[in-house]
């Protein structure tokens, strides 16, 4: 009986959560927000042809053969309003989809319920749409791995990695290791063991907010990314599971190459910061806390950086952060520092004379530089269309419009229930805009390590 039941549980599970991929529960059909014929979102051959990868997934080896796919004209996900006109940002019908999400209820599945999903990974891999990948032969040759962290919100954690996944790629997830919810580890386990090239990290930390485990944690991957033998990767990218991504993988494939090894990291002097490292810091009680002791001055003659615990990190620079013993005592001296995933980087960004490899800008570092990820500071911009929290925006449909016009790799940050519409939004046009033919920008990323 207990055996059925929970077959009943798993097949229960399924279907809500094909319904919740088919967007069946957002806006009654009545509205006026829907269209019979969207306009397309960008402007589109008839038809475009690629060389592709098609994934076979097994439990003891991944196959990957060439086929050539054709793919007509853009492809509509969300059918219950029209993203063309939110991502032109036409003013009045985005005030008019607005006030339809202030008034209505949203449900999405449960951490449990995509668990139980991807318990049956057949019926993962189909439901959102994992069995078919457009890998042009440029970005098969150009591997990328990537970190996420995550410890809530299984939904849109799975949305991150469904629109930055490629069969030729390498992920490392970050569960942490004192979730709140045993089933974000239960889930995102599933999803992996469903994924060849998904992986959880090999040593979870109990991440605290700005203590030297939220770095942790990014360096047990980064570890473990070294550590496989089956993909050459070429870049790390590091991400939380709040972002997404504002180019496709070929575009940021072309990027990457034209850096040529050169990693991005956000990396600045700034003396009104001198109080994170000025004297040790503790954790108790799940918060961050001041001992009052002055700490010693750092090693090797280097100026403490300060900069973004975000980045893209050559190969090589990686492995000199991770195995470097000037590398490692940085490290050691940041443990009892505040924020030390905001100093590690940029610090060995910011001191040419560590001769870290993958750090190839003249002078000073500076912001302008960094074009890892777009984020909107309350402190600076006054025009977020969604809601700051902890001083940052977190974007809403207002905010598409700009996005997509931005250089930046990733946009920091999303709620999967906060203006939901939003992220479905940037959903449909990020993979419609991985089958538009889109102006290359080389000399811009050309002339920042050049």
């Amino acid at each position: 009986m207990k055996r059925w039941r929970n077959r009943f549980l798993t097949i229960s599970a399924a279907l809500y959560v094909v319904m919740f991929a088919l967007n069946q529960h957002i806006i009654p059909q009545n509205t006026t927000l829907r269209h019979r014929q969207p306009m397309p979102l960008r402007q589109n051959k008839k038809t475009y042809t690629f060389e592709t990868f098609s994934a076979k997934f097994s439990s003891e080896r991944f196959h990957m053969t060439s086929i050539f796919r054709a793919h007509s004209g853009p492809k509509r996900i969300v059918y219950d309003i029209d993203c063309q006109r939110i991502i032109q940002g036409d003013e009045h019908y985005i005030s008019a989809a607005n006030t339809t999400m202030s008034n209505r209820t949203y449900l999405f599945p449960t951490d449990r319920e995509m668990g139980n999903l991807a318990q049956n990974c057949g019926a993962f891999l189909k439901t959102f749409d994992y069995e078919s990948f457009f890998v042009s032969q440029e970005e098969f040759d150009f591997p990328i791995a990537y970190t996420i962290l995550t410890y809530k919100d299984v939904v849109q954690t799975e949305k991150l990695l469904r629109a930055i996944y490629r069969p030729h790629n390498l992920y490392c997830i970050h569960v942490d290791k004192t979730s709140d919810n045993a089933w974000v580890r239960y889930a995102m386990l599933s999803i992996a063991n469903c994924l060849p090239n998904v992986f959880l990290a090999s040593k979870s930390e109990d991440v605290i907010y700005a203590g030297f485990s939220r770095l942790k944690a990014d360096l047990n991957c980064m570890s473990d990314l070294l550590n496989n033998v089956d993909i050459n990767w070429r870049y790390v990218i590091n991400l939380p599971s709040q972002e997404f991504p504002l180019k496709t993988n070929l575009e940021i494939v072309r990027i990457l190459k034209t850096f040529n090894a050169t990693s991005d990291v956000d990396s600045d002097y700034d003396k009104n910061t001198m109080y994170r490292y000025n004297e040790t810091y503790t954790a108790k009680d799940g918060k961050l806390k001041s001992t009052g002791k002055k700490k010693d001055p750092p090693p090797y003659n280097i100026t403490v950086g300060k900069g973004s615990a975000y980045g893209v990190f050559s190969r090589d620079f990686v492995n000199y952060s991770i195995n470097d013993a000037k590398a490692q005592g940085i490290l050691k001296w940041l443990e009892d520092t505040y924020s030390p995933d905001e100093s590690f980087w940029a610090t060995l960004q910011f001191n040419k004379h560590l001769n870290v490899p993958g750090v190839n800008c003249a002078g000073v570092p500076t912001r302008k530089w960094w074009i890892a990820v777009y984020t909107l500071w309350q402190m600076v911009h006054k025009d977020c269309h969604g809601k700051y929290v902890r001083d940052i925006c977190v974007f809403g449909l207002g905010d598409l419009n700009r996005l997509v016009s931005k250089r930046e790799l990733f946009a920091n940050k999303f709620h999967h229930d906060y203006q939901p519409l939003a992220l479905q939004c940037m959903e449909e046009w990020m993979f419609n805009t991985t089958f538009t033919e889109v102006p290359s920008e080389a000399y811009y990323y050309r002339i920042l390590v050049h």
